[in-house]
């Protein structure tokens, strides 16, 4: 009797190869750009790789953005706030964690000024072929680069080579060998990351299966069957019974007659755990190694090194942490946001907070401490009336003064703009004349807010104004339904919109318009400047009112 044995074992592990293909104008990371999406079931797949990820995310974001110094530089501080948001830069610093790079979006105004920062998901996002120089001085933006004839990619200039609406940006640190792309700093770990998703289906499957370690599979008349059909039947077994998903190998067997089909369990071999259990330390070993971790311990992860069983060793390793692997990621970040703002003369000193660190933080879209010479933390509230200025403008005279519309757009100016600085010149100041805004009404006002701006006798730009809006200027008063959240201080003044039947807001005062001219200046209202003037105001959605309307 004659037969044929074959031993069907698990796929092999074969690392994903990264491929840039130039046939469209644009390259991608792998077929269809495939491999962001590889790194993305990577982290899915592995618990270690993915704890990992999650803690980096928020060692680096920390408690947020703040800039040293910020009483002098606030104002770019405040125009900052306004650009890139807190939910944004949590999504650049995760892509950047996980891809080693990231996109973001750079929008302008019709002015030229910067208005927005935004995300883009970097798996979306791809380069142009080199121009001659060795430049990138454009990106593509697909949703869908496995299907890009249905979903046709844009193409968008590179950050710095065009006068746009729209460019790119993208962090991407050098990586040897390669120009298009960076590959994540734990890369070589990553074949760990994939054994260790294995290991946990394969435990899981096992249990499912009885925890047998495999079968030997008799087929009667599998003799006679030729090559064709023994591979045709092996192929479909295959697909029932391997891979980690199924546990175990199988052996089939193809005899005679006389041999009726029958499956035949392997014995379990006792030390099979413990081959389980090393593989398992050994993946985690080798993933907190390529992650650059110190001690398992700042992880959840319980080693018997001894390593951070003691408070100050822990406090040691974290250090450790912090200076290797957390202060590098978040150094490429500023230096990238330095390059965008620093291109719209906006000069900031960031940095990100710690986590451990203890400071008295506003509830400003990101994290700033502010403190007095007496070391008395200043209010948000403090910091608005500072922006004033005295109602006697050196060198101007008022020449007019009405009640401003503030049921127009209340956000346009902030986004046009989006700076607020004291004596600074407004969107709506020309060359002879000054236009600012004073708080007005009620003499003998029985809120704090308004008892504050009304001892002030200062005047605010629109801008400033606008600003302020995105500080908690006024706790306790705002838009329904968080009163405790900033709120528009250029449209609801004191007050807000506690309700539908309050649509003008609940506060009794308002922002009253003043104009300046220059003191010695005749202007014919004929003339260009004067035309442009009330261009200006139109633009502004500023008409005149009476008091008692507000």
């Amino acid at each position: 009797m004659s037969n044929d044995i074959r031993l069907i074992t698990l796929n092999n592990y074969e690392r994903p190869k990264i491929l840039e293909n130039k046939s469209k104008g644009w390259v991608t990371n792998g077929r269809n750009n495939e491999f962001y999406q590889y790194l993305i079931d990577r982290k899915n797949g592995s618990p270690t790789h993915s704890t990992i990820l999650n803690s980096f995310n928020n060692l680096v974001y920390g408690n947020g953005l703040s800039v040293k110094n910020v009483e002098r530089n606030l104002s770019d501080f405040t125009k900052f706030k306004t650009i890139l948001s807190n939910k944004d830069l949590r999504r650049i610093i995760a892509d950047f964690n996980l891809f080693g790079e990231a996109s973001m979006q750079i929008v302008r105004t019709k002015g030229g000024d910067i208005s927005s920062v935004y995300h883009l998901p970097k798996e979306l996002v791809v380069p142009s072929i080199e121009n001659e120089e060795g430049e990138i001085t454009s990106y593509w933006f697909c949703k869908d680069w496995s299907n890009a004839n249905k979903n046709k990619p844009e193409e968008f200039p590179a950050f710095g080579t065009s006068k746009d609406a729209i460019e790119i940006y993208c962090i991407k640190p050098y990586s040897a060998g390669k120009n298009y792309f960076s590959d994540p700093d734990y890369i070589s770990g990553i074949s760990y990351a994939v054994a260790e998703e294995e290991i946990s289906n394969l435990y899981i499957n096992s249990i499912r299966n009885g925890l047998s370690a495999g079968y030997i599979i008799n087929v009667p008349f599998g003799d006679n069957w030729d090559d064709e059909q023994k591979t045709s039947f092996e192929n479909k077994i295959k697909q029932k019974l391997t891979g980690s998903t199924n546990a175990s190998n199988f052996v089939l067997s193809f005899n005679g007659s006389d041999v009726k089909i029958d499956v035949t369990p392997f014995p379990v071999n006792d030390n099979i755990h413990k081959q389980w259990e090393y593989l398992t330390a050994e993946s985690r070993q080798q993933l907190l190694t390529a992650h650059g971790v110190v001690s398992p311990m700042l992880f959840g992860i319980k080693d018997s090194t001894g390593l951070g069983n003691n408070a100050d060793e822990l406090d040691t390793a974290e250090a450790q942490l912090m200076k290797r692997v957390i202060a590098p990621k978040q150094r490429f970040i500023l230096e990238a946001l330095d390059d965008i703002l620093n291109a719209y003369n906006i000069n900031l000193n960031l940095y990100f907070i710690p986590l451990t660190e203890q400071t008295q933080t506003t509830d400003v879209a990101m994290s700033s401490h502010v403190c007095c010479s007496d070391e008395k933390k200043k209010s948000d509230l403090d910091l608005f009336i500072e922006l004033g200025e005295s109602e006697d403008i050196e060198g101007f005279e008022l020449e007019s003064v009405e009640v401003a519309d503030t049921e127009s757009e209340e956000l346009q100016l902030a986004t046009e703009t989006g700076t607020a600085r004291s004596n600074a010149k407004s969107k709506f100041d020309t060359e002879f004349t000054l236009v600012r805004y004073r708080y007005a009404g009620n003499p003998n006002p029985e809120r704090e807010f308004c008892k504050r701006m009304m001892q002030a006798n200062k005047v605010y730009r629109r801008e400033d104004i606008d600003a302020m809006g995105e500080r908690n200027v006024n706790p306790g008063f705002g838009m329904h339904p968080t009163p405790n959240k900033p709120y528009s201080i250029w449209k609801y003044k004191g007050g807000g919109l506690l309700s539908a039947s309050h649509v003008g807001g609940t506060c009794k005062h308002y922002w009253e318009k003043l104009t300046y001219r220059q003191k010695g200046v005749k202007i014919d209202v004929k003339s260009p400047i004067a035309q442009d003037n009330a261009k200006i105001d139109k633009a502004s959605g500023i008409a005149g009112q009476t008091p008692h309307s507000r």
